[in-house]
């Protein structure tokens, strides 16, 4: 037996609904395993992006979910020893665009298809929430489009919405550097300003009129945050200076993607390259690197294929 899943990429917090907000983009990674009864040693090749640094085995992040879902679906008849992997990367690593989310809910989906799909995607969700501590880029991932997660520490099931998909593109540019998720949540504060929330909230509000209205207006000041583009902002100096140049350049609203460095525009399609080539100057003054993609939002989310 060989089951392939492919799992889109995406983008958290949209500026200011920080691990509320997730968007699917059609940028993807793709997992595969096989079933191989009798063999000796298992295969574990990974292609394209983190293929020299990404652990494999034990270690992998994909593996380690699908033994999260092989527990969860009560089989033991899986082992390392009789499964091929094979991963196909094409989303930066560290980068702010979800590609540690693809491996989670990429990993929960072949041990679900290896075992006849027991699991649909409201249960995929809630056990890559449990893996992955937030819902933001795993929601989207597993469910496509853009999506307001909610969920309280004390319940066993969180809230989707999808909203309605924009007629926008969505510019990125991922700098050469790295920022660690996790570094870049400990330098966020332990507690805010009134003032800070109740800026957020009325973002979000705008936000979410945007895109329900169509009115991508809107988006300028929609995508405004206090809450953490602020403090993160500290380890990507040209942070706000290529935010400011998209602005410049006719995108609707830009902003930090996820814990970043990725740094994320909403624009037209006539207005897609010239905003992609800004972004990228900007950066390049500041003697930086980039990779920047002009991407659709995905609709279907991960499948398998």
């Amino acid at each position: 037996m060989k089951v392939k899943v492919r799992v889109p990429s995406s983008t958290a917090n949209l500026g200011p609904g920080f691990d509320v907000f997730g968007a699917a983009l059609c940028l993807y990674n793709e997992f595969e395993a096989e079933y191989v009864p009798n063999a000796k040693k298992t295969k574990f090749v990974i292609h394209g992006e983190g293929k020299k640094f990404l652990a494999i085995g034990e270690k992998s992040l994909l593996w380690q979910s699908m033994q999260e879902a092989f527990k969860v679906l009560g089989t033991t008849k899986y082992s390392l020893n009789n499964l091929n992997i094979v991963i196909n990367n094409n989303i930066p690593l560290s980068g702010g665009l979800g590609s540690s989310s693809t491996a989670i809910v990429g990993g929960i989906m072949l041990a679900n298809a290896l075992c006849s799909n027991k699991l649909d995607k409201s249960q995929i969700a809630e056990l890559a929430i449990k893996i992955e501590g937030h819902p933001d880029n795993v929601v989207p991932a597993i469910f496509g489009g853009i999506c307001i997660c909610s969920k309280n520490e004390d319940e066993e099931h969180g809230t989707v919405v999808n909203l309605p998909i924009p007629k926008l593109k969505v510019v990125l540019c991922v700098p050469s550097f790295e920022l660690r998720t996790k570094r870049s949540r400990e330098i966020l504060p332990k507690m805010i300003d009134m003032k800070d929330a109740v800026f957020n909230i009325s973002r979000v509000a705008l936000l979410t009129a945007a895109f329900c209205c169509a009115d991508y207006s809107l988006l300028k000041q929609a995508t405004q945050d206090r809450l953490h583009q602020p403090y993160r902002g500290k380890m990507i100096p040209t942070m706000n200076k290529v935010l400011q140049a998209a602005l410049g350049a006719k995108s609707f609203g830009a902003f930090l993607s996820g814990s970043g460095p990725t740094l994320a525009a909403f624009c037209s399609k006539k207005d897609a390259v010239n905003v992609q080539n800004t972004m990228g100057n900007a950066w390049k003054k500041e003697s930086v690197s980039v990779k920047s993609y002009i991407l659709d939002f995905d609709v279907k989310g991960a499948m398998i294929v």
